[in-house]
């Protein structure tokens, strides 16, 4: 039989090997961690195909992107990321957060989106909107793991943190944005 490069075996005692070759129990808080992440980041490559605006597609890459960094970081113990940043791995950075801050600010000023109250995803009529609101309550589960790893003082970065926070905050003006597209152009095909 021939080895398989997608099978390790290695997991099948219920451990898992962080970045660096540590070997965790795969219920580490690290793994809940950086796992919720990658969930976060998989459910954006959905809403990028869902209907979504090219806009938003430029936005949801340039969020994949940060994203991978900080799976790697949080998959990397505080001491072994000296190596990590050696070998030029992405971390988050505050210029990551400001970024996702920029981008907020831009359409909400652009657009006039105001929160109003909290909209009841999928009532908009967008699924890419829905979809938005769902990966906007993953990334808030996603906030919380990184935030116990933090008060663990397991992690030392705030600016993953801060990071998730903001991304959240673009997840729902995003969805919003997305609600008003699909309203214009259905005023367009009038």
């Amino acid at each position: 039989m021939k080895k398989s490069l997608v099978y390790t075996k290695t997991g099948d005692k219920g451990t898992t090997s962080l970045v660096g070759g540590s070997r965790v129990p795969k219920t580490h808080i690290r793994l809940e961690a950086y796992g919720t992440v990658d969930e976060l980041n998989s459910l954006i490559g959905v809403v990028r195909h869902s209907g979504v605006s090219p806009r938003t597609v430029e936005m949801l890459d340039g969020v994949q992107a940060r994203l991978v960094g900080a799976m790697g970081e949080l998959a990397t113990l505080e001491e072994d990321l000296p190596k990590y940043d050696a070998k030029g791995y992405a971390r988050i950075t505050a210029e990551d957060v400001a970024w996702l801050e920029e981008q907020a600010h831009l359409l909400e000023k652009e657009c006039d989106i105001r929160f109003k109250g909290w909209a009841r995803p999928g009532k908009e009529g967008s699924l890419g909107s829905a979809y938005l609101d769902l990966a906007r309550s993953v990334c808030r589960r996603a906030e919380r793991r990184v935030v116990a790893l933090r008060l663990d003082n397991a992690l030392s970065n705030v600016n993953t943190a801060l990071f998730l926070n903001r991304l959240s905050d673009l997840c729902w003006v995003l969805a919003r944005f997305e609600a008003l597209d699909v309203k214009e152009k259905e005023r367009n095909q009038e």
